[in-house]
């Protein structure tokens, strides 16, 4: 899966609609035009892509390549990106690694779940992502991809979509009504034709997912993939995190959904269980 180590450029993916993102964010009156462009460059980087050119930085940006030789200049001088002399190729510099160190370690958090993901993987023979939130936004912080044939479009620490994706769906279903409001009143990007941008719609899912503790993705985010996802919950009941099975569109039949649904279900709950969830039963 494709989407960079800093939250702000975290919700596109490389080529797609980064040049957009840019022009959205440009016009709201509050941005700073230079900040938002400098942001975009850093948002390149991430696990999967560790080095850029000037020039692939500005085919990936839409920005003038001037402008994005002047912004790399800039960075590079306060040690965010450092360029190798011999290949004038860049990566990110001390500045941008101290920043990491900030952050909410996740670490021993992923090390628990391992196993859980380790199983569904194998259960289901498909790709497996988790994510936790931050700051009102879903962060993937593992995956694990499967051996069959399958195009990445994320990578740990990037940001996973809005409430188009399953794991924006369960966090914000999660939500209350005020808070929904909230998110709903933020624009959203058709990205596929099957993105759901009507506000009912969107309303009735998030119902649906609140009630049946799974949430689905039908090629909504991204043309040709589709995930189905679980809530993992803490000792009190809250959410921890959010596990999804991410498959290609062809692979995705009924007994497949069926397979994804019923283990992405089991996984969730056994790791729920470990830490410390134990399921409401009615009287």
């Amino acid at each position: 899966m494709q989407e960079g180590p800093l939250l702000w450029g975290s919700m596109w993916t490389p080529g797609v609609g980064m040049a957009e993102t840019i022009a959205a964010r440009e016009t709201d009156p509050l941005s700073v035009r230079a900040l938002t462009r400098g942001l975009s460059i850093l948002s390149l980087f991430d696990v999967d892509h560790r080095e850029w050119t000037i020039d692939e930085m500005a085919e990936q940006t839409g920005l003038v390549r001037m402008t994005v030789y002047r912004m790399a200049r800039t960075l590079e001088a306060a040690a965010f990106l450092v360029r190798d002399h011999s290949t004038n190729r860049y990566r990110l510099g001390p500045a941008a690694l101290a920043l990491c160190y900030v952050a909410d370690d996740q670490s021993g958090f992923v090390e628990a779940a391992r196993p859980f993901l380790e199983k569904l993987v194998a259960e289901t023979g498909e790709s497996v992502t988790m994510a936790v939130e931050v700051d009102g936004y879903p962060v993937c912080v593992d995956i694990i991809n499967t051996t069959r044939p399958f195009k990445r479009q994320t990578a740990p620490g990037r940001i996973l979509g809005d409430i188009g994706t399953v794991h924006g769906k369960i966090f914000a279903a999660s939500k209350s009504a005020e808070e929904r409001e909230t998110i709903l009143a933020q624009p959203r990007t058709r990205t596929t034709p099957k993105t759901i941008t009507d506000r009912e719609l969107i309303l009735a899912e998030l119902d649906q997912v609140m009630a049946e503790d799974v949430a689905y993705d039908m090629e909504g985010s991204y043309l040709g993939l589709c995930s189905v996802g679980a809530p993992v919950r803490d000792q009190l009941g809250g959410i921890a995190a959010t596990i999804a099975v991410v498959v290609p569109a062809g692979r995705f039949g009924p007994d497949e959904r069926d397979l994804c649904t019923k283990s992405v279900r089991e996984a969730a709950a056994s790791f729920s269980a470990y830490l410390g969830w134990t399921p409401r039963t009615d009287a």
